[in-house]
């Protein structure tokens, strides 16, 4: 298109790139969410290549119209990603098509570089169901859904009563515990659908160690006092785009110690934390059909479904 200047994201563009992100869910009905901090932060520990492995859209007058990514998946990895969109204003032109084109095929050229006899799936992840203009592109180019997600919220004025269980104890996060909770979250998601294993050095960026991880309103439970006690569960709390709330990217209880309430625990503790921090609600992410319950331990401590979202497939190899 000769009114769109194409050229690979910088990081100066992480802005912008949130702006369209947010415009992307609020058109689809969802709730904006995305900040530039963690845009960037995704960014710089999941796609090899900015040159090859990433497009920024602009408008003659600078906007920026539409984006596409394809990240590499961890070492042993089997799963990428092709996340990015066009923005509403600017759909029925042909970016949608050439963006997905563009790195789909750049997955294909990754898959073939890394382990071109083990198949790999590329996955468009968390697409707002809401969207009406997707499912239509990606039925195009091969893509299926094949898993729903709920997003969730709660309101920190209602928190629940929900004891520590008997025996183990919260504390707020402390950074001398990152490869412990570390190590608990591998163990605790590697039977999730689409878990991938990371080593330490790669997840911390993307957690512990973003810009966007709030410390103070984040919680460890051992089963004693720390240090020497064995972490039994955790929860991570993140900036949301929107100051009046919190989200929740990560919840874990290590499988010796669920099913004794420790979850409800921590949630009840992180909605009253939040709400005393000044935030009106704490917001989370969580699969449809997650094999733990995680959907009936969210509502029973108060949070509800305030949109759903979609992931698209197709399989590389």
């Amino acid at each position: 298109m000769r009114d769109v200047l194409w050229r690979p994201y910088q990081p100066a563009d992480a802005p912008a790139l949130a702006e369209l992100m947010n415009a992307l869910e609020e058109h689809a009905g969802g709730h904006a969410s995305y900040t530039a901090d963690e845009l960037q932060g995704l960014i710089a520990a999941l796609v090899a290549d900015l040159g090859s492995d990433s497009s920024m859209a602009f408008a003659e007058d600078g906007r920026l119209v539409a984006a596409g990514f394809t990240t590499t998946p961890p070492a042993g990895g089997s799963r990428l990603y092709l996340t990015g969109g066009v923005h509403p204003l600017w759909r029925g032109r042909g970016l949608g098509r050439q963006i997905l084109g563009r790195h789909l095929d750049r997955a294909r050229q990754i898959h073939q570089a890394h382990t071109p006899g083990v198949p790999w799936v590329a996955e468009a992840p968390r697409i707002p169901s809401g969207d009406q203009d997707a499912p239509r592109l990606f039925r195009r180019f091969g893509l299926a859904p094949v898993r729903y997600w709920f997003e969730m919220a709660a309101p920190t004025t209602q928190v629940p009563a929900a004891a520590t269980p008997p025996g183990l104890l919260v504390e707020v996060y402390s950074a001398r515990h990152e490869a412990a909770v570390h190590a608990a979250h591998m163990e605790s998601f590697a039977d999730n659908w689409s878990f991938q294993y990371r080593e330490l050095a790669t997840w911390l960026p993307l957690t512990v160690r973003s810009a966007s991880f709030i410390p103070e309103l984040s919680l460890l439970a051992f089963d004693g006092p720390s240090p020497g006690a064995q972490l039994t569960g955790y929860l991570l709390t993140y900036l949301h785009a929107d100051p009046s709330r919190v989200y929740v990217g990560e919840l874990g209880v290590r499988r010796p110690w669920r099913c004794l309430g420790l979850a409800n625990a921590l949630l009840a503790r992180v909605l009253d934390a939040a709400g005393r921090a000044g935030h009106k609600e704490v917001s989370l992410s969580v699969d449809a059909d997650s094999p733990t319950g995680a959907v009936g331990v969210y509502e029973r401590a108060g949070f509800t479904v305030e949109s759903s979202t979609v992931t698209y497939s197709t399989p590389l190899g």
